[in-house]
């Protein structure tokens, strides 16, 4: 080999060999589609991750350099990587509540409602509540035979599920509409007054309708049984699985209980906690308040995957429930 080959080869070796050479990593991702949200760099085509964290994003070479002996190097087949999502204002528990209980939201009508609320009471022994959530008179096709105030009265509901009480929350978690048994259950009735903050609605004649607005639902809420801790460790597992299939992967919690926490806790410490919670408080709970008052901001806790750290209060209702004051 003569000395002008010689010399190149010298000069790319001594190059090779001034580069940084990086920490391995865990994982790498190629042949991606990378979308970054950073204007500067839009896309790439590799993702570097070690101990759970992204640590660098960029072309194959530029993340290959973090390849070590026990890295492990997953082929995406050209498909897309995005930025997790993070929900800025849910209800975790709700969501698990709502793959268990009937689903209202996509009920074209106030007879569809009625009709999914009677086909689970053909399911479930009678005397046992059936719990909804998600209906919303403002989306039905159909006006409801009966109204009051722009609401559906109990009758239609009564009369095709009679044995069974029954709980409807509203869509916006501010009403419930509530049968025959469930009223009679908690005691309503043309006396019981209004509680603060709250209202039961009455008929021209002074009968209850069935719809409890604002406060007023805790007086049938609070006859419902209590949930099983085993029931909460399912809502909470499948509202888990339904935000990571849809790319959630942090979500503010806005208004937590004692219990609800412990049980995010005790999944935290199992590393089944495969979300990252912000746990906002509940602000109707004194107990709790002074609790955490004690304690200060819980943050960063099991691997960052549990924040608690604020508070959720109430100042008036809502738009879809008619509640709120528009001040």
């Amino acid at each position: 080999m003569t000395s002008k080959n010689i010399l190149p080869l010298l000069l790319i070796l001594l190059i090779i060999s001034c580069q940084p050479k990086q920490d391995p990593v865990d994982t790498i991702l190629v042949n991606a589609k990378v979308y970054t949200a950073n204007d500067a760099q839009p896309t790439a085509e590799a993702v570097a991750v070690k101990d759970g964290k992204i640590v660098r994003v960029g072309s194959l070479d530029e993340v290959l350099a973090f390849q070590g002996d026990s890295t492990e190097v997953l082929d995406l087949k050209g498909h897309f990587i995005y930025p997790g999502f993070i929900e800025g204002h849910a209800h975790i528990m709700g969501v698990g509540a709502n793959l268990v209980n009937v689903d209202l939201m996509g009920a074209q009508s106030y007879s569809e409602v009625v009709d999914m609320v009677k086909k689970r009471a053909e399911e479930t022994p009678e005397g046992t509540w059936i719990i909804g959530r998600g209906w919303h008179q403002d989306k039905w096709r159909e006006t409801p035979e009966t109204i009051f105030k722009g609401f559906p009265t109990h009758h239609e509901l009564s009369e095709a599920v009679p044995n069974h009480p029954v709980y409807l929350s509203h869509a916006s978690g501010h009403a419930s509409l509530v049968n025959a048994k469930a009223l009679e259950l908690a005691g309503i009735n043309k006396d019981t007054p209004d509680p603060n903050g709250g209202e039961v609605f009455k008929d021209v004649t002074g009968q209850p309708t069935g719809l409890l607005n604002e406060t007023a639902s805790r007086l049938v809420a609070e006859k419902i049984p209590e949930e099983t801790k085993e029931l909460k460790a399912r809502k909470l597992q499948l509202a888990i699985d339904e935000c990571l299939k849809n790319g959630i992967v942090g979500l503010h919690q806005a208004g937590s209980r004692a219990d609800d926490i412990a049980v995010f806790e005790e999944f935290a410490a199992e590393e089944e906690l495969k979300i990252r919670l912000h746990v906002m408080l509940s602000g109707m709970d004194t107990t709790l308040l002074k609790t955490y008052y004690a304690k200060g901001p819980q943050i960063g806790l099991y691997d960052n995957h549990l924040n608690i750290r604020s508070i959720k209060l109430y100042a008036d209702g809502a738009l879809g429930s008619r509640g709120a004051w528009l001040l």
